[in-house]
């Protein structure tokens, strides 16, 4: 049994993959791939970590941190702002963010009228709760001990989330977040 299951932060009809990360920062991944990236922002956010976001718009970046409303960031959950990326690389110059602090994310997910609703309902997708420590993981937000492979973020939320799908956490848990890269 293959197990199809995904989270997302819910913007309106797209997502945005957050548990898939990718080798290398953010300068290295836009550069050897195709990317509609200022060289400024890949300058500025050299070390930032970069996540899969999805099979849509490849060459689109999207930026998630905890850093708060700047110009240009919605957000997304308590703790968690997706957006602002030159706002905060005027932060990043004045020394007033660490670009290691947010996570980029590749591409994004996206649906077409209900048809999210009907993924959901088929149990492709599990709604979870968005919280600051998972979303924001490879952007260096705290790992919890004792919800079994801090390595595994899709199968700790899981477990997090209890009854079943804690169950199936277990039953599929220990492939690591980068089991489903590209």
């Amino acid at each position: 049994m293959t197990l199809i299951a995904d989270f997302l932060i819910r913007l309106s009809l797209f997502g945005i993959h957050f548990y898939r990360p990718l080798e290398g920062n953010l300068l290295k991944v836009a550069t050897e791939t195709s990317s509609h990236l200022d060289l400024s922002l890949k300058l500025a956010f050299n070390t930032a970590a970069v996540s899969y976001g999805g099979p849509v718009m490849q060459d689109e970046y999207s930026v998630l941190h905890g850093y708060g409303e700047v110009d240009g960031a919605k957000k997304v959950c308590p703790g968690v702002f997706v957006g602002g990326s030159k706002e905060l690389m005027k932060e990043v110059r004045a020394n007033k963010f660490d670009p290691s602090q947010c996570l980029f994310v590749k591409g994004h997910a996206a649906w077409v009228p209900q048809q999210l609703s009907r993924e959901i309902h088929k149990g492709v997708w599990y709604v979870a709760a968005a919280s600051d420590d998972f979303v924001l993981r490879y952007a260096g937000a705290p790992k919890h001990t004792g919800l079994g492979n801090t390595d595994d973020l899709w199968a700790e939320t899981l477990t997090c989330m209890g009854g079943e799908y804690a169950d199936i956490a277990k039953k599929f848990a220990g492939r690591g977040d980068r089991r489903m890269r590209p």
